[in-house]
């Protein structure tokens, strides 16, 4: 069975999430920067990289592989063209890590934003612990009025993926990371139009010995 993710037109994803009511696709890049700056990297693995929003933060010099994941082929075949620049550094694949028959790809930083609403935190934890990279960088959306998806006029193209989305507890989230031994090193809050808010959680394994720079 597809995913409502594969019916929905990259450009009217990235229409409505750059509405000046929404702003998300803006704050996200802003975000990306941070994760991708923030640690002494070589390795990246982007889940649901969509059509490669912030991957203009890659630092040739400094990454030497950056996996995109996603479920819609559509959406890789542009990131591909798009960033032909990555050519040398950039792999993508379509997988479905809902499945868990499905692996994530060894990194140094798996970034997570707006992913863990659409396979559940258990999922998540499952698939991180086959891999246990050193660290996690991810963004949960606290709604701070009803609907997860903001009105504009993209709307009913949300309307299957709402039916799939979770809403995602910050707490909850930190508990099940420590299970498997992570721990938060960082919490940022921003918020956004249209009383939406995203929280950004860093976790760092306790179990591995790793090179990072400028860890608050």
């Amino acid at each position: 069975m597809s995913s409502p993710w594969e019916r929905i037109p990259l450009d009217d994803y990235e229409n409505h999430m750059k509405l000046s009511t929404v702003q998300q696709l803006q704050k996200l890049n802003e975000i990306m920067k941070s994760q991708i700056d923030k640690y002494n990297i070589e390795t990246v693995a982007i889940l649901g990289v969509a059509g490669g929003n912030g991957l203009e933060h890659i630092d040739c010099s400094k990454i030497k592989v950056v996996y995109g994941i996603d479920i819609n082929q559509d959406y890789l075949d542009v990131c591909k063209e798009k960033y032909k620049n990555l050519d040398d550094y950039l792999v993508l694949k379509k997988l479905d890590l809902a499945d868990i028959a499905n692996d994530l790809p060894v990194a140094d930083i798996i970034i997570a934003n707006l992913f863990i609403e659409y396979i559940g935190i258990d999922m998540f934890i499952k698939q991180l612990s086959k891999k246990v990279p050193p660290f996690v960088s991810c963004v949960i959306q606290k709604n701070l009025d009803i609907n997860f998806v903001s009105d504009s006029p993209y709307t009913e193209v949300f309307e299957e993926i709402s039916l799939l989305h979770r809403n995602i507890d910050k707490n909850s989230l930190v508990n099940a990371m420590s299970t498997i031994g992570y721990s938060l090193i960082i919490f940022e809050e921003h918020l956004l139009p249209n009383m939406k808010e995203f929280i950004r959680l860093d976790f760092t394994n306790n179990k591995i010995v790793v090179r990072h720079s400028n860890v608050v």
